[in-house]
């Protein structure tokens, strides 16, 4: 992929966070019972279960195993200063996800990559890698599987699971749709230009295989901008209120098109782009032993660059 994109060394989540993911991230927390939930779903290992269901049925990428799409990875995560994720291909529709809250792992389904050029499946990987650098991971795994663990948790406690459940799960669909803001956020700082992002979520919103010269970007853009008219932002709040409760877990591409085509001409995302950004503090790490062919490697590899052995995280 380019070397020619700008890297953002120690940026932080706060420098690209939506106001509105903000907002619900805070709201959230406040729900009465959220953390208890939290404890609850980290005790019954429900991430655990969706990574052995995953590494089971899926294909690993690596520098020897689908290597286009691991050099897509290795650059995203140089761009926006994020220590490398597992990353897996798998059979399925037009998706892509992440789990994973201690070892985030981002699954990418075989539809999308038929469908999205090389820079948009990139900008897919960017996005993903969003919600890692976001602290998005643990949340967005609860929002996947709320539903069948309340019903498993109210037959556990004899209804009492599910009386808990019932407000969270709105504020956790909010929150959800919320949080895609971020991290398309995200993409774009990879990225580095809008026109790729923007015909993604057309594709996402309608892509067609069998006709994709006859989709218009641009056309989607103005139809974004068109969809802003009349909207204010009380409007807006109330509109992912309404969408969260309907368990819908992504805004509309065309709200999500609008509100990239809003960042992009905005301070914020130029001064990022010239290197004005909140950092984190840099954490010190060690290298790394390969179990196989015991060479040291960089201490964020999640492979041996002498034999290509995965490479277990500290």
């Amino acid at each position: 992929m380019s070397t020619e994109r700008i890297r953002f060394p120690g940026i932080a989540p706060e420098a690209f966070q939506h106001p509105l993911d903000r907002v619900a991230t805070e709201n959230l927390k406040r729900v009465k019972g959220f953390d208890w939930l939290c404890r609850k779903f980290v005790e019954y290992g429900i991430e655990r279960i969706e990574y052995v269901q995953n590494i089971g049925g899926s294909i690993r990428v690596g520098p020897r195993q689908m290597p286009l799409i691991y050099e897509m990875l290795r650059e995203c995560c140089d761009i926006l200063d994020v220590e490398e994720p597992e990353l897996y291909v798998s059979n399925g529709p037009v998706n892509a996800f992440t789990s994973g809250h201690d070892h985030p792992f981002i699954v990418v389904q075989s539809g999308l990559i038929d469908l999205m050029t090389d820079i948009e499946v990139m900008g897919v990987i960017a996005h993903e890698l969003g919600h890692i650098k976001c602290g998005h991971v643990l949340y967005k795994t609860m929002a996947r599987g709320i539903k069948p663990f309340f019903e498993m948790l109210g037959n556990a406690t004899l209804g009492a699971g599910k009386l808990v459940g019932a407000g969270i799960e709105v504020a956790l669909g909010s929150w959800d749709q919320r949080s895609e803001l971020s991290s398309d956020r995200a993409a774009l700082l990879v990225l580095q230009e809008a026109a790729p992002c923007v015909s993604m979520l057309m594709k996402l919103a309608g892509g067609s295989r069998r006709m994709p010269e006859q989709l218009n970007p641009e056309q989607f853009l103005n139809q974004a901008r068109a969809y802003r008219e009349g909207m204010d932002d009380k409007m807006l709040d109330r509109f992912y209120r309404f969408v969260g409760s309907m368990g819908i877990t992504h805004p509309f591409p065309v709200e999500r098109a609008r509100a990239l085509d809003e960042w992009v001409g905005s301070d914020e995302y130029t001064a990022i782009l010239a290197g004005n950004y909140a950092r984190n503090k840099p954490l010190l790490l060690t290298a790394k032993t390969c179990p196989t062919c015991k060479q040291a490697t960089v201490p964020d590899a999640k492979f041996c660059d002498n034999c290509g052995t995965p490479v277990k995280p500290h």
